[in-house]
């Protein structure tokens, strides 16, 4: 079966989870991990991550779109260029994505955005139970992950969807331009009014990379290293 949970206020079990949190954390993810970051383990707190602090772990994420003081990196997947996190450990706090994370309790974990749609998709095809998390934003329903969610559905073409992924289905299908429907939520309307509507726009691009990250041991690291 697969279904989709929109910001779990408690914890969720399936066999393989998709933690989904567009603008901006798993975007984020895949970017660091496809430029050569080592891994991405994300954490719950800011103070949590400032403790790793250490040679070769760049400390990023952010607190209401900003990068905390004291940060390597916020979290625009822009910053997360090849020459700036190739070789090192990347230590991720964020506002929504990582929260989400610790309430998913699934045998397996990986997280996807529109940059690495098909990748996911393909990886997903032989499971047998799969959970779309939604990360939200502060609490409450994103367009943007819902769309996401919508897309991968549509390109499972499994019978066994539940009602709510139909729905999502048909909702991405309805959409003809994807960058102007996102730039329609309410999260994306925030990053642009503080100057990111070049990492909204990045976050649109679909299949950007072949990189599928999988949580190991806390970290998410490429599938097949």
């Amino acid at each position: 079966m697969v279904d989709i949970v929109m910001v779990p206020e408690r914890p969720v079990s399936c066999d393989i989870g998709v933690l989904v949190d567009v603008l901006r954390a798993t975007s984020t993810i895949v970017t660091a991990l496809a430029n050569g970051a080592t891994c991405v383990r994300p954490v719950s707190s800011v103070e949590e991550a400032l403790e790793m602090k250490d040679e070769g772990v760049l400390v990023c994420g952010e607190r209401g779109a900003r990068k905390p003081e004291g940060f390597d990196l916020g979290n625009s997947p822009l910053e997360y260029t090849k020459d700036r996190v190739e070789g090192k450990k990347i230590v991720l706090t964020t506002s929504n994505g990582t929260v989400a994370l610790e309430k998913m309790k699934c045998e397996e974990i990986v997280a996807a955005c529109f940059l690495n749609l098909t990748a996911v998709v393909e990886y997903l095809q032989d499971k047998e139970n799969i959970l779309i998390v939604c990360a939200g934003t502060n609490g409450k329903f994103s367009l943007e992950d819902f769309l996401l969610a919508g897309a991968i559905v549509r390109k499972l073409k499994r019978p066994d969807a539940s009602d709510f992924a139909h729905v999502a289905r048909k909702y991405f299908e309805s959409v003809t331009d994807l960058l102007e429907e996102v730039k329609k939520s309410s999260h994306a309307r925030y990053l642009m009014k503080l100057g990111f509507e070049r990492d909204v726009e990045f976050c649109c691009k679909v299949d950007s990379f072949k990189v599928v990250p999988v949580l190991r041991e806390k970290c998410f690291v490429p599938l097949n290293r």
